[in-house]
């Protein structure tokens, strides 16, 4: 089962949720962002240890969309498992999400459960 977990949402709210939700079932959140370029910037100052296991990404972000993040990321931490979290749930942007090698994606709003048993399949 995945343990560390990075969180890349440009709602603070919705990131202070996850870490609620995963911490309370004993992942580990090593790092959140508000936005991809920030994102990319905190993970590559992580160490080898710290290097999340899974990145959970939105859609629509200021400053980089989640699919250039999304890429970015995998480039930079080969692989991690990626969750795309997002409200736009239509059929283009889950193509692009699979295009871009997502391995998961979570529509908001989403369920606590959803994201634990999201999480749990990705082992």
């Amino acid at each position: 089962m995945p343990k560390k977990i990075f969180i890349v949402d440009d709602a603070d709210f919705i990131v202070d949720m996850l870490k609620l939700i995963v911490q309370g079932a004993g992942y580990e959140v090593v790092g959140t962002a508000l936005d991809g370029v920030k994102a990319l910037d905190l993970m590559g100052k992580l160490d080898e240890a710290s290097l999340p296991d899974v990145v959970t990404v939105d859609f629509h972000m200021p400053k980089m969309d989640g699919m250039e993040a999304i890429r970015k990321i995998r480039a930079l931490i080969p692989g991690v498992k990626v969750v795309l979290v997002s409200s736009h749930a239509t059929f283009p942007v889950v193509m692009q999400a699979k295009d871009a090698g997502v391995d998961a994606f979570i529509a908001k709003p989403f369920e606590p459960r959803t994201i634990l048993d999201t999480l749990g399949k990705l082992a």
